[in-house]
C-alpha cells in the first residue's frame, strides 16, 4: 500500500518478478489499479550478466543477494553488468510480485541508466580481457558521462564510476 489512500495511477514503481531461479525487475509508471492488480507501463530488465557470473561462480555474496532480493537501493549491482531489456506494458499482481513505490527522480535515474546503455559500458570497463580494452572502455565511459545533461543521472553515474574505481 502506498501513501495515503494507497497506490494510484501516475505513480512510479519498481516491480520484482520471479524469473526462473532469479528475479527480473520492471520500472515504470502505474496506468491503472484494480484491487491487487496494477497495470504498469515501463521497462523490463533481466540482469543476464549478473546471472551468468553467479552461475559461473565468479560473483560474490552481495551479487547473489541482489539477484534473490533486488530493490531500488541495491539494483545498481544489476545495472553495472549486461542486462536484457524490453518494453513492458502489462499487469502485475501485488499478491505475487513485489511492487515498490519510487519517486520520479529515482525512476528517471534508473530509466536514464538503461536508455543511455550504461550497463554495457560499465560491463566493458569492468570485465575487458586486456588492459588496452579496459582503458578504451573507460574512455568511452568518461565521454558518455561528460555528455549527460540530467543532473541526478549524472551525479549517480559519477558516484558509481568512482566507487567502482573507474575514474
Amino acid at each position: 500500500m502506498f501513501g495515503k489512500g494507497g497506490i494510484k495511477p501516475g505513480e512510479f514503481v519498481f516491480v520484482v518478478q520471479k524469473d526462473g531461479e532469479y528475479n527480473k525487475v520492471v520500472i515504470g509508471r502505474i496506468q491503472a489499479v484494480k484491487g491487487s492488480k496494477v497495470h504498469v507501463a515501463g521497462t523490463q530488465i533481466r540482469p543476464s550478466g549478473l546471472i551468468q557470473r553467479v552461475g559461473a561462480g565468479t560473483a560474490g555474496e552481495r551479487s547473489k543477494q541482489v539477484l534473490s532480493n533486488p530493490d531500488p537501493n541495491n539494483c545498481i549491482f544489476m545495472l553495472i553488468d549486461r542486462v536484457e531489456t524490453a518494453p513492458f506494458n502489462g499487469e502485475t499482481d501485488q499478491a505475487v510480485d513485489r511492487v515498490i513505490w519510487i519517486n520520479e527522480s529515482r525512476y528517471l535515474v534508473l530509466d536514464g541508466w538503461i536508455k543511455e546503455n550504461f550497463p554495457e559500458v560499465f560491463a566493458a570497463a569492468l570485465t575487458s580481457p586486456t588492459e588496452e580494452d579496459r582503458q578504451q572502455a573507460k574512455a568511452v565511459l568518461r565521454e558518455k558521462m561528460g555528455a549527460l545533461y540530467e543532473r541526478d543521472l549524472k551525479e549517480h553515474v559519477y558516484a558509481v564510476a568512482r566507487s567502482a574505481r573507474l575514474l
